[in-house]
């Protein structure tokens, strides 16, 4: 993984050293449990999981063609034909794969002891349909097989938490898989195959761990239930299905552009030929066989359902998270918990504590939150010398997990499935027979986490709700507010301090009570009035923010007079307004915090006193913008501070997880690196900092830790402030990464250079023509013009150190219009600076257009062109620029217009040397050449000598440049 921190082990050793410092005497007895805890390897099961999710892919592929064939013509299978029809059908066969695995996971652990097979009753199965096989048994025409996976299923449900309704643990939620059997023992057996089987060698499933169950469920979310509008075809390397009827009315030249961007298949020359060459399926099929893939093999009929590589992982901003940075996070966040004391922690305070993950997915952190409270938990037994009883053989860790996952750990999930999942990770890890089976399923709970109201604030009319975006939106509200009596804003509670409303968030706009209009009949009496407000009453408050806008039922949406009427209706199964309310209620998933977990709200300090997790990574903004409902958006923007700015699911999920916590609560999450630094993500360090202090040394995980995610990340780790007076906002300013990159040398150099005054920054700025997708069309790649192609237009990989090379592109400037700048404004750039780089490269401008992934530079009385060029292009400039900037380590990195802007100007006493800089620019800027080897060490040694620069710091910067070679001329 690489990182700021390079290995992340060094960053937990760290975090161990500072734990650790107590007395010999405590840390002896720490080991243990706890002990062992940290010596841990990383899990082992790592390769196996990866192996398993290629196959499970496949699996799922099976079940599919096996649940198709056997009902064609009606019921479940044949439900695809509709949308909602086929999210239903997905996820019934992701609920079959998924129970399949549980159960072999089951296997592996000894769960199944006494089940028909000596306690490996799938991998028996196996057996006997492998045995049928090979005496020649049609297995495609027998059925019975899959009963007996249905049955053990059930029976092992009854071993563990029970009440789930999720659909993995519901018999009723898809009973085309239970108890029918209407899938041929054929299919169950290429399934088993696939899952049992890796390359002649079987699948140990005694290396996973429980979180990789999670990784599994997550990698069968890649994929969408399609139905084939014509004959179509399943290739690699994606094994994307590309429609070949569709392909085949393409001419020929843009069936390859298609097979790119639909499949990311590139074809060598021969096979492009005969691709643009066939004239029909049968002939396009024949040249793509050798590229067909083997989870979907032959050609897909026409009204055929398939599964297609698609966008519902990503919408979902769902991945799993390794352990080491689960066990990295949960560890930084509790343990000043357990510190508190100010020594080890007695078992009491131990199981007081409340955990919770409000985005937990299958539960990855929970579990390893279980897994270091119970060790503790065990220590803690052994320096009092007193273990509660214990089952003769039972393991005190074991009776350790389960306390724990019974008094300390909750959770919420959007999604059904995960809860269920969640639910049987943690009764699989702790492996008690006693565990309570009502336990697990009211703390962990399916809801939206960012979607639910408090007691204290639905007495009051939510005028805020009816704004939905645009002029039209604005005046209803403004009417709404026309209609309701004045009356004088609520006195606030002490505890509603720092502009937060009563549900924890920083109100938009001004109004009386918070936001919201007080309806006649309905007083501004906070919290005493509606401490008795049950589910339905929060339901119908919420529900207004979701109410439709058209149809019938906007006709019976409740106005400002009608408030206490509809409040007070909220409960009655006859009233219409209740029925609707009931219905969004259900479909939305409200989730309401102080309702759905008492035991953390229902206290002196109410909420949690952790909140770890890894929160869905959605933006709302930009070329990665995923869609949102008016509503929704509407509603977040009301009532989350943090979605302004650069709008994003997990910026949401920041202020949520912050506004849970009680006074002295720990914050660990783990997010993009970007929310850190980047200024579009002020709003959303601002909220978090309202209400909580981050830690001075966040660790920096990289931007490979996440699998199949080219995105730098980080761990956010605050404490939750105690209430204070009203105040002035927070600043915002950075949040502080840990550096450990860095050598003492370095580190001083950085600050020192940093101290100084930065460039003017009317030397840097944003001249580079900004394309779109439709000027895709409009511009051609060429050495020379072919009309309308006929302006050369310059890119970010023509410019290379002290080289503007020649346009490879053209465009068409009629085709563009007036967005095109006149050549007046191109002519008065003086450098081009490339914008895709991890440190300034720069040339000479000739006044050529150039595209947005160029940086215009200027001169002025104090910098030529000449000397700027020179600066910018000096190793101890872009050293400087790499090692401030995080984003030019991480990711895919830009050089931006305030990175320029930061760049530090030689001290006032150096600024003589600016000329020598000069004249060294204006021997070598115009040859258009590069920079030899002896000039460039002649131009750093002139700019180490502007800088004031130490023999130590010249080595320092003269090692990381012959390490940081330039990019390709290519990219």
């Amino acid at each position: 993984m690489s990182s700021e921190c390079p290995q992340l082990g060094a960053s937990l050793r760290c975090d161990h050293e500072r734990v650790d410092a107590c007395s010999p005497r405590d840390r002896a007895r720490e080991e243990g449990a706890l002990g062992e805890l940290r010596r841990q390897p990383a899990p082992p099961g790592h390769g196996v999981a990866r192996q398993l999710r290629e196959q499970a892919q496949g699996a799922l592929g099976e079940l599919l063609r096996g649940f198709q064939s056997t009902d064609p013509q009606g019921g479940d299978a044949a439900s695809g034909g509709s949308a909602a029809g086929r999210r239903h059908l997905r996820a019934g066969l992701v609920t079959a794969l998924m129970r399949l695995i549980l159960l072999l996971y089951a296997e592996a652990r000894g769960l199944l002891a006494g089940a028909e097979g000596g306690g490996a009753p799938l991998a028996r199965l196996f057996e006997e349909l492998q045995e049928e096989r090979r005496r020649g048994g049609d297995l495609g025409h027998r059925h019975g097989a899959w009963a007996r996976v249905a049955a053990l299923f059930r029976a092992l449900l009854d071993r563990g938490p029970g009440g789930a309704r999720g659909g993995l643990c519901d018999p009723d939620a898809h009973p085309f898989l239970d108890g029918r059997p209407s899938l041929s023992d054929g299919v169950l057996h290429r399934v088993l195959a696939a899952l049992l089987a890796h390359d002649g060698a079987p699948v140990r499933y005694g290396e996973l761990e429980v979180e990789h169950l999670g990784t599994l469920y997550e990698g069968l979310l890649a994929f969408d239930l399609e139905i084939a509008e014509g004959e179509s075809m399943a290739l690699l390397p994606s094994h994307a299905v590309v429609d070949l009827e569709a392909l085949l009315a393409l001419p020929g030249g843009e069936r390859l552009a298609r097979l790119e961007e639909v499949a990311d298949l590139r074809l060598g020359a021969r096979l492009a030929a005969s691709v643009a060459a066939a004239g029909s399926v049968a002939e396009l099929s024949q040249a793509l066989a050798r590229r067909a893939s083997p989870r979907q093999p032959g050609r897909i009929a026409r009204g055929t359902l398939y599964l297609q590589p698609g966008q519902l992982r990503r919408r979902a901003g769902s991945y799993y998270t390794p352990r080491d940075i689960t066990r990295h996070v949960v560890e930084r966040t509790l343990s000043p918990l357990l510190a508190r004391a100010g020594g080890p922690p007695a078992a009491d305070d131990i199981l007081a504590l409340a955990v919770c993950d409000p985005a937990m997915g299958s539960g990855a952190f929970l579990v390893e939150a279980c897994r270091q409270l119970a060790a503790h938990l065990a220590a803690a037994w052994q320096r009092a010398g007193a273990t509660p009883g214990l089952a003769p053989g039972e393991p005190p860790l074991r009776r350790a997990m389960a306390l724990v996952a019974e008094r300390c750990l909750y959770g919420v999930d959007l999604d059904p499935l995960a809860v269920d999942l969640a639910r049987l990770s943690l009764w699989l890890v702790v492996q008690d027979a006693d565990l309570p089976p009502s336990l697990l399923d009211g703390k962990l709970r399916c809801g939206d986490s960012l979607i639910g109201a408090e007691r204290a604030e639905i007495g009051a009319f939510p005028a805020a709700a009816w704004t939905r975006g645009g002029h039209a939106d604005a005046a209803g509200e403004r009417r709404a507010r026309r209609s309701l009596p004045r009356r004088a804003p609520a006195r606030r509670s002490p505890a509603r301090a720092e502009g937060a409303s009563c549900d924890g968030v920083e109100r938009v706009e001004e109004a009386p009570c918070d936001g919201v209009e007080r309806a006649e009949g309905a007083p501004c009496d906070g919290p005493e009035r509606a401490g008795g407000a049950d589910q339905a009453a929060l339901d119908a408050w919420m529900a207004l923010w979701f109410w439709p806008s058209e149809g019938e039922l906007e006709a019976l949406a409740p106005g400002p007079a009608a408030f206490a009427r509809y409040m007070a209706a909220a409960g009655d199964p006859a009233d219409p307004r209740a029925a609707v309310s009931r219905r969004i209620a259900e479909e939305r998933r409200f989730l309401h915090w102080e309702l759905a977990f008492p035991g953390a709200f229902d206290r002196a300090e109410p909420g949690f006193d952790a909140v770890i997790g890894n929160p869905p990574w959605v933006a709302y903004v930009g070329r990665a913008a995923q869609p949102i409902a008016p509503e929704v958006f509407n509603l977040y923007l009301r009532r989350n501070p943090a979605f302004h700015g650069y709008r994003s699911l997990h910026g949401l999920f920041v202020h949520r997880a912050a506004s849970l916590l009680r006074p002295g609560g720990r914050l660990g999450l783990v997010i993009p690196t970007s929310v850190s630094d980047l200024d579009g993500y002020r709003p959303t360090r601002r909220a978090h900092d309202a209400l909580c202090a981050v830690d001075p040394d966040l660790p920096s995980f990289g931007s490979d830790a996440f699998e199949g995610v080219f995105q730098p990340c980080m761990g956010l780790l605050s404490t939750r402030l105690a209430p204070a007076p009203p105040r002035a906002a927070a600043s915002a300013s950075c949040w502080p990464l840990a550096r450990s990159d860095l050598d003492g040398v370095s580190r001083r150099l950085l600050e020192r250079l940093g101290a100084l005054s930065p460039l003017p920054a009317a030397l840097f700025g944003e001249r580079g023509f900004q394309t779109s997708a439709e000027d895709a069309e409009r511009i051609r790649r060429a050495d020379v013009p072919v009309p309308p192609y006929t302006c050369p237009i310059r890119e970010g990989t023509d410019v290379g150190e002290l080289i503007a090379r020649a346009p490879r592109h053209h465009v068409d400037r009629a085709g563009v219009k007036g967005r095109f700048r006149k050549d007046e404004d191109w002519k008065a750039v003086r450098l081009l600076i490339r914008q895709t780089a991890r440190y300034p490269i720069a040339a000479l401008s000739d006044g050529l257009p150039f595209r947005n992934s160029i940086l215009a530079g200027f001169c002025d009385a104090t910098w030529s062109e000449f000397a700027l060029l020179c600066y910018l292009n000096s190793s101890p400039v872009r050293w400087w620029h790499y090692t401030r900037h995080r984003d030019a380590r991480e990711g895919m990195p830009q050089v931006k217009i305030a990175h320029l802007r930061a760049i530090p100007a030689p001290p006032p006493a150096r600024a003589d040397l600016i000329g020598a800089l000069d004249a060294l620019g204006r021997e070598l800027g115009p040859a258009n050449a590069g920079l030899p080897a002896e000039a460039r060490r002649h131009l750093d040694g002139v700019v180490a000598n502007m800088l004031e620069m130490t023999e130590e710091e010249r080595s320092c910067v003269a090692r990381w440049a012959a390490a940081t070679p330039l990019p390709r001329p290519d990219g």
